[in-house]
């Protein structure tokens, strides 16, 4: 069952008010054409959200009263579908109304991100007592990440570490799982993390998001 949205940029699953989806990264599809438009959201209070185009809007690839589908890549929400009206084009923007919620899906597993943050921890083995290491995490999940070290690690080796989210640090167990060669001579380690609470992936992944939406952010200021 589908979730009309109310005037106050919320539904019954969600209130976080008429800021929802602000500068989140979109597609809007034209459900009888294949026309597919793609950019951000620029504003949305709820009964009508604007989206503005990245490359402009095609004259005559989308018309007022079109029936179209919008996905927002949102940053706390994962991805958010919506069904909607367009009200009005410009050369680049398409505003929309009657939106009614779809389907949200947060997709843990699959969202990563790319950073650059300098860690320290202990490396234990199956043998032999802990050794201090220094190592940069090169991109992170809620479930692994890759990272960069002068020091030599074995497959199956695990890192203790803290993580910083920005919201506090993180304390994580980390397994290698493999070695890569870079191209510039370095290596770098993939690793899962084992015996991690709930309440740490569920901060991993608003890590994640946060810092996805930071970095688009960032590139439309550019």
């Amino acid at each position: 069952m589908r979730a009309r949205v109310n005037a106050l940029g919320t539904h019954q699953h969600d209130r976080d008010g008429p800021t929802m989806h602000d500068l989140e990264r979109c597609a809007l599809t034209v459900r009888d054409r294949a026309t597919v438009v793609e950019g951000y959201v620029a504003a949305f209070d709820g009964e009508t959200m604007t989206v503005a185009a990245e490359h402009g809007v095609v004259p005559g690839g989308v018309r007022p009263g079109d029936d179209v589908q919008v996905l927002v890549l949102d940053e706390v929400r994962g991805e958010v579908r919506y069904v909607g009206t367009v009200s009005r084009v410009g050369p680049s923007t398409i505003a929309l109304t009657d939106l009614e919620l779809v389907s949200m899906l947060q997709k843990r597993q699959g969202a990563r991100v790319r950073t650059l943050q300098l860690c320290t921890g202990v490396v234990t083995g199956p043998e032999g007592p802990g050794r201090p290491i220094s190592f940069v995490v090169v991109d992170i999940s809620a479930h692994g990440m890759r990272i960069s070290t002068t020091s030599t690690l074995a497959v199956h080796e695990h890192v203790a570490f803290e993580f910083p989210t920005g919201r506090g640090a993180v304390k994580l167990d980390a397994e290698i799982l493999r070695t890569q060669r870079t191209s510039t001579g370095g290596t770098q380690y993939g690793c899962r993390f084992v015996d991690i609470r709930e309440n740490d992936v569920d901060a991993l992944f608003r890590f994640v998001l946060r810092t996805q939406g930071a970095q688009r952010r960032m590139r439309l200021d550019a």
